[in-house]
């Protein structure tokens, strides 16, 4: 038993539903391209603004170039001479910048090569010594404080510790 038959007849019909397949098809392959494109500009706008900031505020280049000369300092013993001074303030704002990119990536929304502009920068801040002292306090920290969430993370700037590691992995 034969459940489809098959008409080698071409009807008006046919052609309609063809041609309107057809003009769908184009029209979702160009809203598809448009979207891709739409996509990229607003990746490219984000980097250029991300980059923006990075490069332009003044203190904040002050503040990254006290830390790659090696000048920037953290008394782990005594952290309280630290709290709310203008370095806490310019190294938290740092590693929220860079823990964002890295988030960024980890989630796949950004690539590596996409961030290559700021690598040299989270490297250099990432080894320096002194920083690496403030964030063995601040996961004390962390640990005594925990989180916002139910799901409590291992340490503060892990996607930046985990891009650091990727970085390092790349070369």
């Amino acid at each position: 038993m034969h459940i489809f038959t098959f008409n080698n007849e071409l009807s008006i019909g046919t052609v309609i539903i063809f041609l309107g397949f057809l003009a769908t098809s184009i029209g979702l392959g160009l809203n598809f391209l448009q979207l891709r494109r739409t996509a990229k500009v607003q990746r490219n706008d984000f980097l250029f603004k991300v980059t923006n900031d990075l490069f332009t505020d003044s203190e904040f280049r002050k503040f990254f170039y006290k830390i790659d000369y090696e000048k920037f300092k953290f008394d782990s013993d005594n952290p309280n001479n630290f709290k709310e001074t203008d370095d806490e303030r310019h190294l938290d704002a740092l590693l929220y910048r860079y823990d964002l990119l890295s988030r960024l990536v980890r989630t796949k929304i950004l690539t590596l090569s996409d961030i290559e502009f700021a690598a040299f920068e989270i490297v250099q801040v990432m080894k320096n010594t002194e920083v690496n002292k403030y964030l063995t306090w601040l996961d004390n920290e962390f640990d005594t404080y925990g989180s916002a969430t139910t799901e409590k993370r291992a340490r503060a700037h892990d996607d930046l510790r985990l891009l650091f590691k990727q970085i390092g992995e790349h070369k």
